[in-house]
């Protein structure tokens, strides 16, 4: 019989968060097994971010409502809100981003993002793996190993850095659809050690804690080497049990984990609640505030790439950016203001430590809305043909922006930008050679991608 320093039976809930550790996103054996892979010389001409925290509007905010728009457009077209200026002097965001307005002078706003999916899943596989999705609408729902690999996967298996946490994370949750878990969200045809951690939970809760790690942020080094004294314990009943065959892996795996959650860094980064309550305020008391906080500090501790999802939540995150309808109420109450000021609180906080120009961040989504306003309840419709990007920090050129869109924001009118560029820009400020080439878990190769750095923006 398994006992817990030779005390009571083996609990069956303790014999899971032991060998099972992660069961909606990557366990904690996979995520420690993550080895740096070669990647040969970079060219001098590479950026030099060292992480980068991706805010993901999950939905699509309107470009004519937040950082394009029209102000001499038709009625219809146009939108209630006024114009201000930015920090970049002939440059009008719309009144509504007065904080992000304020730091143009050190961003760069890309105009004529396009691409021809029309859905959610489909736009977003498209942004963050670089390639459009072979299938149709129902098949995106339905994550597959022959997916191409997000762009935090490659960046696990080419560079994952030092540590202690793994290389990438989805927080709090990937953007899936009830009954289905939506392609490019992970590792893909890269295989599931180059999964993502998946926090889980709602960061805004005042107890926050990350739910798929094996030990909780507060929890005791006690705690820590009891956990490990029961790996010691499968090992030594692993013969007659049969089906613990495997908890020698899990002895070597498990180690790793609880030397992560060991580390003052993790569980510091993991444990809002012991956070400074002014600083949780700063970057607002709803979920997309605090996850980008919680972001920003997975980063501070060792994790390379941080997409932040913008999520569907009770109070002010009730509302979506995929606006069909209410389109200027949800924009003007519920949606810009929080990512207006978790971004401000994110930019301060990276250029008070100094880290603003190793950490490239990005505000992007998987498609714009349509110009032309539904009438009937003052809605717009999902727009790939253009919309906007934002790039800041880790190498890039701020205080410009790059491409024109029409008249409408309905079309580049010049300089387009497409999802291969947009993932190679990001490559490229991360030092990983967008046109190098890869090879996935059956040993075929692929081109990381096939799009170029944007001009302008990293020279």
């Amino acid at each position: 019989m398994l006992n817990l320093w030779g005390s009571s039976p083996l609990d069956r809930r303790e014999m899971i968060r032991v060998g099972g550790l992660g069961l909606a996103g990557l366990s904690l054996p996979r995520l420690m097994a993550n080895n740096p892979a070669p990647t040969g010389p970079k060219p001098k001409s590479f950026g030099q971010a060292k992480n980068c925290i991706i805010l993901y509007l999950s939905g699509g905010p309107a470009q004519l409502d937040t950082f394009d728009p029209k102000p001499d457009a038709p009625d219809d077209i146009r939108g209630p809100f006024s114009t201000i200026a930015t920090k970049l002097p002939g440059v009008r965001f719309t009144e509504l981003v007065p904080k992000t307005a304020s730091w143009m002078h050190k961003a760069a706003l890309v105009r004529t993002m396009w691409h021809e999916h029309n859905d959610h899943g489909r736009g977003t596989y498209w942004m963050v793996t670089g390639v459009p999705y072979s299938g149709g609408v129902p098949e995106v729902n339905s994550m597959s190993r022959q997916d191409m690999p997000h762009m935090g996967a490659v960046l696990a298996k080419l560079a994952p850095g030092p540590g202690p946490l793994p290389a990438w994370a989805m927080v709090p949750h990937r953007m899936d659809v009830a009954g289905g878990r939506r392609a490019g969200q992970f590792a893909g045809s890269l295989g599931p050690k180059y999964d993502p951690l998946l926090p889980g939970g709602n960061p805004n809760d005042d107890d926050f804690k990350l739910d798929h790690l094996p030990l909780v942020a507060n929890e005791q080094p006690d705690a820590l080497k009891r956990r490990l004294s029961l790996v010691d314990q499968l090992n030594a009943e692993a013969k007659p049990l049969n089906g613990l065959a495997m908890s020698g892996t899990i002895k070597d795996s498990q180690a790793k984990a609880v030397q992560v959650i060991s580390s003052d860094r993790v569980r510091k980064a993991v444990d809002l609640s012991a956070a400074d309550p002014k600083e949780r305020e700063r970057y607002g008391r709803n979920m997309f505030g605090q996850s980008v906080m919680l972001s920003r500090r997975l980063l501070d501790a060792g994790t390379r790439l941080v997409q932040c999802n913008w999520q569907r939540s009770q109070g002010v995150d009730g509302f979506a950016w995929d606006t069909h309808w209410n389109n200027f109420d949800a924009h003007k109450d519920y949606l810009v203001p929080p990512f207006d000021q978790a971004f401000d609180a994110l930019m301060t906080d990276l250029e008070a430590s100094g880290k603003l120009d190793e950490t490239l961040v990005v505000v992007a989504a998987e498609f714009g809305r349509s110009p032309k306003i539904t009438k009937s309840n003052a809605g717009r419709e999902h727009w790939p043909d253009c919309f906007s990007v934002l790039f800041a920090g880790g190498g890039i050129k701020g205080g410009q922006v790059y491409g024109q869109s029409d008249k409408i924001a309905g079309r580049p009118a010049s300089n387009p930008v497409t999802p291969a560029d947009f993932l190679a820009t990001i490559y490229h400020c991360l030092n990983i050679d967008p046109h190098g080439e890869m090879h996935d878990q059956g040993d075929r190769p692929f081109a990381i991608t096939k799009g170029t750095p944007i001009a302008g923006l990293v020279g």
